[in-house]
């Protein structure tokens, strides 16, 4: 299986997560490092933590692959050296978090380069009742970027956090899948986007270290799948998706 969405632990895997994914038949983490989660991180940070991320991949290749992540606010720079991860250090697709709205124009040229890599574009999607962070995307803003840009591949993570009126916001739009990663998404909201989006639009997704694998897993197993379902959400989307990747 492939789990779609993991975090580094500071500038490293956790322990357990190689350990964890073999008990469990998790053969591939995909991951980002965020800063130790700051929200708006300076470029010599987001640098160092793409640094990590790299560092990873390459410690453990059969493993760990990586998005890039950036903050868009950091203009060519940063296009720049997401233009070097891809190409030169075999990163994977791109990461956009928390440090502006996905569909804000400062976005887009790094929304335009993934879609010249075929690379998977993972966003943190997230609707609060209170504590919105100021440029955390929703899926409206989600479904604004699919509406731009109907060649990219993005992965909208977390259900958007309120998954009934996400996966309609989402639905219309055949070139963004959801991952299942998130503490209050259970098996019900699992088979509730099979439902309104069909299987080969959700991937899992852990949020490793901040999650466990096992309990994100049981999401999918105890969702009332068909088998079949099963492994397009485990394995078969994000593989397919990582087969395209042209860097």
């Amino acid at each position: 299986m492939i789990d779609a969405h993991i975090h580094l632990d500071g500038s490293d895997l956790h322990p357990a997560t190689l350990e964890e994914g073999d008990r469990l038949g998790v053969r591939l983490f995909v991951g980002s490092s965020i800063c130790n989660y700051e929200h708006y991180p300076t470029w010599e940070q987001v640098r160092l933590a793409n640094d990590d991320m790299v560092a990873v991949t390459r410690r453990y290749p059969d493993r760990v692959a990586g998005y890039c992540y950036v903050n868009p606010r950091h203009g060519e720079k940063a296009l720049a050296d997401f233009r070097r991860r891809i190409e030169d250090q075999g990163m994977i697709g791109l990461k956009l978090w928390v440090a502006t709205l996905c569909n804000d124009p400062l976005a887009f040229p790094f929304i335009e380069q993934a879609i010249a890599y075929r690379a998977p574009i993972l966003v943190h999607s997230w609707r609060k009742a209170v504590g919105q962070l100021p440029y955390e995307s929703t899926a409206g803003h989600v479904a604004d970027l699919a509406r731009r840009y109907p060649e990219a591949r993005i992965i909208m993570a977390h259900m958007g956090g309120q998954v009934e009126s996400a996966m309609n916001v989402i639905a219309p739009y055949p070139n963004v899948s959801t991952d299942t990663s998130g503490t209050p998404i259970g098996a019900h909201e699992v088979a509730l986007a099979v439902e309104r989006l069909g299987a080969d639009r959700v991937i899992f997704g852990s949020d490793l270290p901040g999650a466990c694998l096992a309990s994100n897993l049981g999401k999918v197993l105890c969702a009332g799948l068909s088998p079949e379902a099963v492994k397009q959400i485990t394995k078969g989307n994000m593989s397919r998706l990582l087969e395209e990747v042209a860097g």
